[in-house]
């Protein structure tokens, strides 16, 4: 028996073992499963998984405004709307104000700050998604159409408040609108018959600016007799100027440096000009770059690609435009506008560089790789506006034979190198031949015809 005992030992395995020396022995394999020893690989993936676990949705409004004072927007912009909103609420009418303003100027943050700071209740319209329903006769048809749907909510908001709110006065914001009104605009001016008449309070519509005239919405919808007709107060915003996307920067970092320091590593004020530089007067833009240059985790810090390229410069002057030219991926896609390019063109600069030799003030090749991808519509800007540039008529006729080779290289669309080669030989060609170019102011014209046309 003792010998068929050791056999069940050997190869018998109880699932319930009630030995003390056993689980003493799991216990501490358990014991050392669950508390690992530190190591720096270990504590590295830590960190990784607390980044990895940031909410993106609401990070962004940490960094939101709070008061007047923390508006990047010209402060006569903000005490103009500040001045509507007083006499809009004061009085029982529907009173209709149009904020229009290029993307990222501040124009919903500045509303929502006006209205908290006056205590009034604000009530914005988001665009439902049609629900479809299937009728008697097995075929689906919408419930209600989207034009009534605004209707009712824009004249229930203006009206009506809830019982647990003590806000006597309201407004309506609306900044998305639904996209029957850009197909039937005459829907849209019976919406505002209506609410002209029934409202009681104000409505404030925000429309962002579009270079695409088909997309421009506040001036599609929001004619000029429009506006006479319902008596719209109309308010444009400008971009962000340069001292006020620094300073909305600078209480960003102040933010990182007291709040998120575990998350954000702080900026630099040679990353902030750089980050200035590149977003165009967008302070959204700004603040979105400013998020992932300095977010923690990262394979290269872009801080220490700056003061690579910073070490191997001589120059203060090279080292700014090196530094600002790194983070242009991380802005806009076109730093420069077409006027600005067309006028760098057309008005070329020389000055001496380190060798007292003379050079173009604005290379072409940095003025080329703004508008690689557009060279026809640039090239037809040039070919309009470069005639009362030139002074001397042999420079003129020099010009006019490198725009007609460009017209040739920019006509063979099949190859992309003709397209940046054209580009270039009218860009460079202009530059070099305008010796001495007219010093007087000229209006850029717009093309007459938006195409080459070839024989």
């Amino acid at each position: 028996m003792s010998n068929l005992q050791k056999k069940e030992k050997r190869w018998l395995k109880p699932i319930f073992d009630f030995d003390n020396d056993e689980p003493t022995k799991k216990r501490v394999k358990t014991a050392s499963h669950k508390h690992p020893t530190t190591s720096p690989v270990k504590s590295a993936s830590t960190t990784d998984k607390r980044i990895i676990n940031i909410d993106h949705k609401t990070w962004m409004k940490n960094f939101d405004p709070v008061t007047v004072g923390d508006l990047a927007v010209n402060n006569k912009k903000v005490q103009e709307i500040e001045e509507w909103l007083k006499i809009a609420c004061s009085g029982n009418c529907g009173e209709i104000l149009l904020l229009t303003g290029p993307v990222g100027c501040g124009k919903t943050i500045t509303i929502q700050i006006l209205a908290k700071q006056h205590n009034i209740k604000l009530t914005e319209w988001i665009t439902p998604i049609d629900i479809s329903l299937p009728s008697e006769y097995g075929d689906y048809e919408y419930r209600e159409k989207q034009s009534t749907k605004f209707l009712d909510f824009i004249i229930n908001a203006a009206n009506f408040t809830s019982l647990l709110d003590n806000n006597s006065k309201k407004l309506v914001l609306v900044e998305d609108l639904p996209n029957t009104f850009t197909r039937t605009p005459s829907e849209f001016t019976d919406v505002l018959q209506q609410f002209k008449q029934r409202a009681k309070s104000p409505i404030v519509f925000i429309c962002s600016e579009s270079h695409t005239d088909s997309k421009n919405t506040g001036a599609n919808l929001f004619t000029p007799s429009l506006k006479d007709q319902f008596k719209i107060h109309h308010i444009t915003l400008n971009s962000i100027s340069v001292t006020g996307l620094r300073s909305a920067l600078k209480r960003v970092a102040e933010i990182i440096y007291n709040k998120h320091t575990s998350v954000y590593t702080v900026p630099s004020s040679e990353m902030i000009d750089c980050i200035v530089n590149s977003s165009a007067g967008d302070v959204r833009s700004a603040v979105l770059n400013l998020h992932f240059a300095c977010l923690r985790g990262s394979q290269q810090s872009m801080e220490t690609s700056i003061v690579m390229e910073k070490e191997t410069k001589t120059k203060s002057n090279k080292r700014k435009k090196q530094a600002s030219s790194k983070f242009t991926s991380l802005g806009k896609d076109q730093t420069v506008s077409i006027l600005h390019g067309v006028g760098r063109v057309l008005n070329p600069k020389m000055v001496l560089d380190d060798n007292g030799k003379s050079k173009l003030s604005h290379s072409p090749e940095e003025i080329i790789e703004q508008f690689v991808s557009q060279p026809n519509s640039f090239v037809n800007f040039i070919q309009e506006n470069y005639l009362p540039h030139f002074a001397c008529p042999y420079q003129t006729e020099r010009a006019a034979s490198i725009l007609s080779d460009a017209d040739f290289m920019l006509a063979e669309w099949r190859e992309k190198m003709c397209l940046e080669y054209g580009l270039y030989a009218a860009v460079a060609g202009l530059m070099l031949a305008n010796r001495t170019p007219v010093s007087a102011w000229n209006p850029v014209r717009r093309p007459t015809y938006s195409k080459i046309q070839y024989p």
